[in-house]
């Protein structure tokens, strides 16, 4: 998104109310916090990891967005940010659906969430590859377990059944290994294969246990992990490989009549 923290256009000027869902360890609200001090922020999470050492404008809450009920009034906030909650409601539509009765009329929601499935362009990456069984794998236990990983492309959708209104769509292409030329991408690329490598087995065990039925040892003997799942030193090959992050920053409430209306363009 190039360095920046949101694509929805926000006036800095104003003092506005912005909800973070499922803010994890706040660093999204901290920096929002610090970049427009106008601005309240609070985040919630299921877990309370947040640091307490934070801007004066930012607070973070143990709260649940799938209930019904955020115990706050109707049309509360001007701004609802999502990011990489993949994985984490039985759906998702649902959430935005809900996050609209909250917004203010002419607020916005945003959310960017990644597509779980790699992508390759230049054809370097096998159809048989392990990892890319992985995903596939992943992704079907997921849905059998009702919280799933594939929602990045349904977002648009979503967000126009919801009721929202200018809602547009943005795709960004972000390297899951080392392979572009340019430096930025690289760096990003070398960032993200990190976080695969080291997040891979904790993705792994419990669906595919939990949910799929498979055994401890039938997970380690079928080489769909890399090794690095067992502390082996490792890296993702050297292909072309990508993620698509899919942004929808133009998901704007209604205006009421009599209201000035604006196009986001």
């Amino acid at each position: 998104m190039h360095n920046r923290h949101h694509l929805a256009p926000l006036d800095p000027k104003k003092e506005l109310q912005v909800l973070d869902i499922g803010c994890g360890t706040g660093e999204w609200a901290i920096d929002m916090g610090d970049k427009y001090p106008n601005f309240d922020i609070q985040g919630i999470d299921l877990s309370p990891i947040q640091p307490t050492n934070v801007p004066p404008n930012v607070g973070f809450y143990v709260d649940d967005a799938s209930e019904y009920d955020w115990n706050v009034e109707p049309g509360r906030f001007d701004f609802v940010h999502t990011r990489a909650m993949l994985g984490s409601f039985t759906s998702y539509g649902d959430i935005i659906k809900r996050a609209l009765h909250y917004i203010k009329p002419g607020g916005y929601m945003e959310s960017q969430e990644i597509m779980f499935t790699p992508t390759c362009e230049d054809g370097s990456m096998p159809p048989d590859w392990p990892f890319l069984d992985w995903t596939i794998l992943s992704d079907e236990a997921s849905e059998k377990g009702g919280t799933p990983l594939t929602i990045a492309n349904k977002l648009k959708g979503w967000y126009e059944e919801a009721g929202f209104v200018d809602v547009r769509e943005e795709v960004f292409k972000m390297p899951m290994n080392e392979w572009p030329l340019e430096p930025r991408l690289k760096k990003l690329g070398a960032v993200n294969e990190l976080n695969w490598l080291a997040g891979i087995a904790g993705f792994t065990y419990k669906p595919f246990q939990n949910v799929l039925g498979w055994t401890k040892d039938q997970i380690e003997v079928c080489q769909l992990l890399p090794p690095c799942a067992f502390g082996m030193p490792f890296q993702l090959e050297r292909m072309s490989l990508s993620s698509e992050i899919i942004g929808v920053p133009g998901g704007r409430a209604k205006m009421h009549l009599g209201q000035e209306r604006t196009c986001v363009s």
